[in-house]
């Protein structure tokens, strides 16, 4: 076993974490108690346990079913931390603003330059485009997470989201006013 800093945990150390853990695609949940990182994994059979033991440090591993515990002791909040910050960090560079991918959904759309007017409902993304032809509705549901997309008249859609539509707005309307 190396030599880890746990108050201080380096991008390289976090990225062999992800690496351990099947890699961010595989994380469903994640959180931690007070000593273990605690996720909700899509594969368990991605974990690799003699990774995170002999080079991330962890005293332990513990899988049940999709449960997975990473025991690191009482620093986990610093890891947890690096760990959050690496994974918002490459979700960012796909096009992730949050855990809206809005380069997808203004892909899905036909731009940001088609959008006149943008609002949301409860459960729905109210949008008025100048050319209703460019949507994609495949990319908007196979890709963004949406449910359904609804063509309301020649410039009006609503794409259902749910109740995470509050977060997919305002993830769009930063997009647009960068």
């Amino acid at each position: 076993m190396g030599n880890f800093d746990f108050n201080n945990p380096t991008k390289e150390y976090v990225k062999t974490i992800l690496k351990g853990i099947g890699e961010k695609e595989n994380i469903k949940f994640i959180t931690n108690c007070m000593t273990r990182l605690r996720l909700v994994l899509a594969d368990v059979s991605k974990v690799d346990e003699n990774l995170l033991i002999n080079e991330t440090g962890a005293s332990k591993v513990i899988i049940d079913g999709n449960d997975v515990h990473v025991v690191y002791g009482l620093q986990i909040n610093q890891i947890r931390e690096a760990l959050d910050k690496e994974i918002k960090e490459e979700k960012s560079n796909e096009g992730f603003i949050g855990n809206v991918n809005v380069r997808k959904i203004l892909e899905g759309i036909g731009g940001k330059e088609n959008i006149e007017n943008i609002d949301n409902c409860i459960t729905r993304l109210r949008l008025k485009l100048k050319d209703t032809s460019k949507v994609n509705e495949d990319i908007l549901v196979s890709q963004t997470g949406a449910s359904k997309v609804i063509f309301i008249d020649e410039n009006n859609i609503h794409i259902v989201y749910g109740l995470k539509i509050e977060e997919v707005r305002k993830a769009i309307e930063e997009e647009i006013n960068k």
